[in-house]
This record gives C-alpha cells, structure tokens and sequence, in this order.
C-alpha cells in the first residue's frame, strides 16, 4: 500500500483550512510575526495602500539595528511574504523603510514584488541571494 498520496494530502490539509486575511487584519497578522521574534527589528507601522504605480502594496516601517540590518530587512520581508501570501486580495509589492538605530544613519527604501517575495522567501523555489539581487530594488 502506497502511503504517499495519503501523507501529502494530510499535509496540504492545513494549508487548505487557513483563511485569507483580510485588508483589516493584514497589519495585526504583520505585527504578530514580529512580536515572535524578539530579537528582531521594531515595527514601526504596517499599512496596505493602492499605489498609483505598482497596485496594491504592503508597506511597512522598521527600526533595524545597525549590526543586523541585512537580517532585520530580510525578516520584514519575510513577514510581508508570508502575510501576503494568504491576503484576501493580491498584494503586488511589498515596501519596507528601514531606519537604523544609530546617529547619521539615512533611511533605507526597498521594493519587491510580492510574487518573487513569496515564491522564494515563503516557497523556497529560489535562493534567497538570487532573490536579493533579481527582485529586490532599492530605490
């Protein structure tokens, strides 16, 4: 007997159940992400805006430490592709402003698409260096 299809589809199961999140609840679902890591960086604001531009967009708003900021950007980033992933509607970027704590640092702007996000960050269909230099844009 060929256990296979039986163990896949128990674990997809989940996957099936987990509601979308709506537009109200994608700023509370960010926070708890953050809220789990302790040692991440602080959330300053989460909000989904409509882009003229770029569509529907998750921004979100960090204080990273300056000897992790590479580590705390790919974290938001992170927590954005996850969110995003189950959001009721398509989310089509993802924009996080990092501010480091620490005197005569400039605030950091970077963009990625959501789709690329996700598919690497969420899916695992990609390296995540491949993904820092063909989906994240630093303005």
């Amino acid at each position: 007997m060929n256990l296979r299809p039986t163990i896949l589809a128990l674990l997809l199961l989940p996957m099936l159940l987990v509601a979308q999140i709506p537009d109200t609840q994608i700023p509370q679902s960010v926070k708890s992400y953050f809220e789990m890591n302790r040692l991440g960086p602080e959330l300053v604001s989460v909000e989904v805006v409509n882009h003229h531009q770029s569509g529907r967009t998750l921004k979100i708003k960090i204080i990273a430490t300056r000897n992790k900021s590479g580590k705390d950007l790919a974290f938001a980033f992170a927590a954005a592709a996850a969110v995003a992933n189950f959001a009721d509607r398509p989310l089509e970027l993802l924009w996080v402003e990092m501010d480091i704590n620490f005197k005569d640092s400039e605030t950091t702007l970077a963009l990625a698409p959501a789709n690329c996000t996700i598919d690497a960050l969420i899916l695992g269909n990609c390296e995540t260096e491949k993904w820092w230099q063909d989906c994240l844009n630093f303005p």
